[in-house]
């Protein structure tokens, strides 16, 4: 207790926050921007503005996340004792019943706890009641005195700061019995209450059961319990009399922290956190997670480059949102030969792995990107260790594919708003968690989950969510049948590509390049084709089943396309023979020649432009003209020339070598351009034309200047660092230190020009971190306020309340009370 009557601080202020990590050697405090990467980004400009962003409760939300159930149980510990004691090591052991050494150790580290003191957010963001607990009796006494009107201890209210929401109406309650008595007002000496356990079990010796049922739903939490108010349970009203519980409102009783703690033998929590049981886990021979897992590996690996072959033919078009439409998802799945969720799952996959890429200019369309080239042309294995290095990384969450936004659309496939910042960080856990079970051994996804929720208790995903991520990995070929394979292990552990398609290597199958052709136009492969040998039948033939052995058969489709591709009848045939064990089937010979002999008799082109002319000889003129060959003209008949240029390129290539060329539309009709169709207008003039065409076939559009213009193009998974997924260094950090140093002597150079030496808040995180502490010490500050006019203002203020972006204050100097915006104060400095 203080000496003015209110309770002990049970924070640290924060200038010891500032003191501690002013001591902090620079690499300690690189360490502490890596645990808590919020605190580097923006870089603060000092130590003055790092400690106040370390202490506001955003950023103290966002540490809890990362905290086990042990770390997460001692910090609650810290809380719940720092008003009662100083909760040292042993303290805490003692509270939470297990070695809290490291633990104490890890939360000094993130900078939430200071020399054993938490730091005001933390006290915060574990709530009211922290492990269960109720208030302290000197916090109840304090709030009684200050409380207006308060009349002993009867139908106290608990006080709150103003605007504030009365805790107790936040906390869950208690609803205390049913034997009801009249209702007693206990004066404040009526009886005191035992803050020891051997005290409270003095006091309950002799107590009814109806009073011992009701404490005993009130020690463990919530404290609070709620009763009517004209009437009192027979057992409340035995411990309220006996100082055991606090009445703070008409129809609620608190079990004051003190006795709680008595009741509970001094311990903060029922039982030592404790990792989860690990039950019914499925134990396999290596060889076969290592079999299966190479399966779904060579297999994602096919359906990746059958995508970006299907997508190089027929790009998908791009909708407005950057994603593609359902019937481009359902285009694929038919083409892969899957369901739309494992369609979008290889179409994601590709985009993480930067194969894709938008391209266009009045339709913009996904197609294979320059890296899918390089991609195509390495052994599966390196194909494989591309891939998946990119899905663990990566943001993206392609199970939300088809699931319903907060808006109601349906999420599509490469959208922007598939990236999760949490994706990349849940994908690691959830094979870490597997990496610790003995090799061979799976489990499933609600086991994993329990895992997680150990590890990270106030960062818990959904059992849905971990579940999709261990599908993924298992057709990743990461997992086989559960359980961490050596190549996804290597995944994890960081190793190099080289290291990685080793792992995968070693567990392929060797391959084998016999092909058994039959007579019924079918061949099979039995085992993993060669390289050469998969690419000649993904050429040329069908797949019927893939297993043990590959059975493919032969069509004229599948035979046109290798032709189509450049080999000819008698090159294909001598490929195919070259793997074959005996001479190929007459069958298959008659097929491959018969579909050659019919194959280019119709030939079909491409062209941006064409140019046509009554005279062969003004078509060989220009052919051969100087000042044309960038427009690459081609004849395709004596009088009629294509280029691959637009046409309003060829126009103005024409007109600049002396031409007088028209623009003709794709209906035959000669279009005229003009302005607002003032070309048309006097066309439609008699004797206005003066090419001698009729004027019933002309008319006027206007026509497209040299180059479209070309939207920019939406954000898309793969074009660069996802925001989500960019992480500072050491290197970066240890930049960002050396500027805080400088920057913290700068303010104290201008500190030293101030009267009274203390340096001004002006950064706004820093400046909200001074009001909130003058709120609650109830000291005065100065503050700079810049009026709507742009003009600046000091005032000497008393900071009541903070809420809402705004703050209360009570002016000093003009004895008046007024609201500020937060925006508008620039500076802050204490008086």
């Amino acid at each position: 207790m203080a000496e003015d009557g209110a309770p002990r601080a049970a924070t640290v202020r924060g200038e010891a926050l500032l003191a501690e990590l002013a001591r902090r050697k620079d690499g300690d405090l690189t360490a502490l921007l890596l645990a808590r990467p919020d605190l580097a980004a923006p870089a603060p400009s000092s130590l003055m503005a790092l400690a106040a962003r370390a202490e506001s409760r955003p950023s103290v939300e966002r540490a809890l996340t990362g905290l086990d159930s042990v770390e997460l149980a001692v910090a609650e510990a810290a809380v719940a004792l720092a008003p009662l004691r100083r909760p040292t090591a042993a303290a805490l052991t003692r509270a939470v019943g297990l070695d809290a050494g490291p633990a104490r150790a890890r939360l000094h580290e993130l900078a939430l706890l200071v020399k054993d003191l938490p730091v005001p957010a933390l006290a915060e963001a574990l709530g009211l009641h922290p492990a269960g607990l109720g208030p302290t009796l000197a916090e109840l006494t304090h709030t009684a005195k200050s409380a207006p009107g308060a009349r002993g201890s009867g139908a106290q209210t608990r006080g709150t700061a103003p605007g504030a929401t009365d805790p107790a109406a936040t906390t869950p309650n208690v609803t205390l019995g049913v034997d009801v008595t009249p209702a007693v007002d206990v004066a404040p000496g009526g009886g005191v209450p035992p803050t020891t356990p051997a005290a409270l079990r003095a006091v309950l010796r002799d107590a009814p059961a109806s009073a011992t049922k009701t404490l005993d739903a009130l020690t463990w939490g919530p404290p609070v319990g709620t009763v009517g108010a004209d009437t009192l349970p027979e057992g409340a009203a035995w411990l309220l009399a006996r100082g055991i519980l606090v009445r703070i409102s008409p129809t609620q009783l608190v079990l004051p922290r003190e006795v709680a703690l008595a009741g509970r033998d001094g311990r903060t929590h029922a039982a030592p956190p404790s990792p989860p049981a690990v039950d019914d886990l499925r134990r396999l021979p290596g060889a076969v997670v290592e079999a299966e897992g190479a399966r779904a590996a060579e297999e994602i690996v096919r359906l990746v480059g059958r995508l970006l072959e299907t997508w190089h033919a027929s790009p998908a078009t791009v909708l407005r949102t950057g994603g593609i439409g359902v019937r481009e998802l359902r285009r694929a799945a038919t083409a892969l030969e899957l369901a739309e969720t494992d369609a979008g799952l290889v179409i994601e996959l590709a985009a993480m792995a930067g194969l894709l890429s938008q391209d266009g200019d009045e339709t913009v369309s996904w197609s294979p990107s320059r890296a899918a080239l390089d991609w195509r042309e390495d052994p599966l294995p390196v194909r494989w260790a591309h891939l998946v290095r990119a899905w663990l990384t990566s943001a993206r969450t392609p199970w939300l594919i088809g699931v319903r936004s907060e808006q109601g659309t349906l999420r599509a496939a490469l959208e922007p708003t598939l990236e999760r910042g949490w994706a990349a960080d849940l994908r690691g856990r959830a094979l870490q968690a597997l990496a610790e079970l003995p090799e061979g051994t799976g489990a499933g996804a609600q086991q994993v989950h329990a895992t997680l929720a150990w590890r990270r208790p106030r960062a818990t995903v959904p059992a849905r969510t971990v579940g999709a991520v261990l599908a993924e990995a298992e057709r990743l070929g990461l997992t086989g049948a559960g359980a961490l394979t050596p190549a996804g292990r290597a995944v994890l552990e960081g190793r190099g590509p080289d290291d990685v398609a080793r792992a995968l290597e070693a567990a392929l199958p060797e391959p084998v390049g016999d092909l058994l052709v039959q007579g019924d136009l079918t061949a099979v492969v039995p085992g993993r084709p060669l390289p050469a040998l998969a690419d000649l039948l993904m050429l040329c033939a069908e797949v019927e089943s893939r297993g043990a052995a590959l059975t493919v058969r032969f069509g004229q489709e599948s035979v046109r396309r290798a032709l189509d591709a450049g080999l000819g009848a008698t090159e294909l045939l001598d490929a195919l023979a070259s793997y074959s064990r005996t001479p190929l089937p007459q069958p298959l010979e008659y097929l491959v020649r018969d579909t050659a002999r019919r194959h280019g008799q119709v030939r079909v082109g491409a062209a941006a432009a064409y140019l046509r002319m009554d005279d062969p000889a003004a078509a060989t003129t220009l052919v051969g003209h100087p000042a044309l060959t960038d427009l690459a003209l081609r004849a395709i008949a004596p009088t009629v020339l294509v280029s691959p240029v637009p046409p309003g390129e060829v126009l103005e290539t024409l007109r600049s070598a002396g031409l007088a060329p028209v623009l003709e539309g794709p209906d035959g009709v000669i279009v005229l351009g003009g302005l607002d169709g003032l070309g048309a207008g006097l066309a439609a003039r008699p004797g206005a034309n003066g090419h001698g065409h009729s004027t019933s076939r002309v008319r006027a559009v206007g026509v497209r200047g040299r180059r479209g213009m070309s939207r920019g193009l939406p954000t898309y998974p793969g074009a660069g660092a996802s925001t989500y997924t960019r992480r500072l260094d050491e290197e970066d950090l240890a930049v960002i230190v050396a500027r805080m140093r400088a920057g913290e002597r700068q303010a104290r150079r201008d500190a030293g020009r101030r009267a009274d030496g203390a340096p001004a808040a002006t950064d706004p995180v820093h400046a909200l971190a001074l009001l909130r502490e003058a709120a609650s010490a109830g000291t005065p500050v100065e503050i700079v306020v810049v009026g709507a006019m742009g003009r600046p203002e000091r005032r000497r203020v008393q900071p009541v309340h903070i809420d809402g972006g705004r703050v209360r204050v009570t002016d000093l100097d003009r004895d008046t009370d007024m609201t500020v915006a937060i925006h508008r104060i620039s500076a802050v400095a204490t008086v």
